[in-house]
């Protein structure tokens, strides 16, 4: 288990539309719990403060939660919605339909801290795709690249437009998402 960091702080995004799914992903059953479980477990095991934005769910109460204004409006107006909440120097953000996101986290973190020159440590796929959306970012630096933009319908990659960034490949899939239904790990 993760030591907990007071100075990192997790969004979880889970407020999409599940289009591809054709319901709600995030209340699916993977191991006989829901989704989302699986990211806010990989949060909480690193801090006591997590964010997630969305629609409204039954989470642990120290979870703190809102909605990105409009609703649905992508996943850069989600962290935008999301940063007034976050006080510490270092956030995760962390898609909600990741299946196996724990061992990254502190990853991402360590990555991060190890260069000073760096605003985010960013997971890169086995398919050597950058993913935003599981990437630890410097508060300060995502605060400065979001300022004065509109954050609606913007997509994630535009999060780390003129960010140092650092990568941290995912050397057992841990990133894996969920998509569609087919995408459901069989027991």
């Amino acid at each position: 288990m993760s030591t907990q960091r007071p100075d990192v702080a997790v969004i979880v995004l889970a407020g999409g539309r599940s289009r591809r799914f054709g319901r709600d992903k995030l209340v699916e059953s993977v191991d006989g719990r829901r989704l989302l479980d699986g990211a806010l477990d990989a949060a909480l095991g690193i801090t006591s403060a997590v964010v997630v934005v969305g629609p409204p769910r039954e989470l642990p109460p120290e979870v703190v939660q809102v909605r990105e204004e409009p609703a649905f409006s992508g996943p850069f107006a989600a962290v935008a919605a999301a940063l007034p909440q976050i006080e510490a120097a270092v956030v995760v953000v962390l898609a909600g339909d990741l299946l196996e996101p724990a061992p990254l986290l502190p990853l991402l973190v360590e990555a991060l801290g190890a260069d000073p020159d760096a605003d985010a440590a960013v997971t890169v796929d086995s398919q050597g795709r950058r993913q935003p959306l599981l990437a630890a970012y410097r508060v300060a630096a995502l605060r400065a690249g979001i300022a004065g933009v509109d954050p609606h319908n913007r997509g994630a990659y535009t999060l780390l437009d003129g960010l140092h960034v650092v990568e941290v490949r995912d050397p057992a899939h841990w990133s894996r998402d969920i998509d569609e239904p087919d995408d459901l790990p069989t027991c």
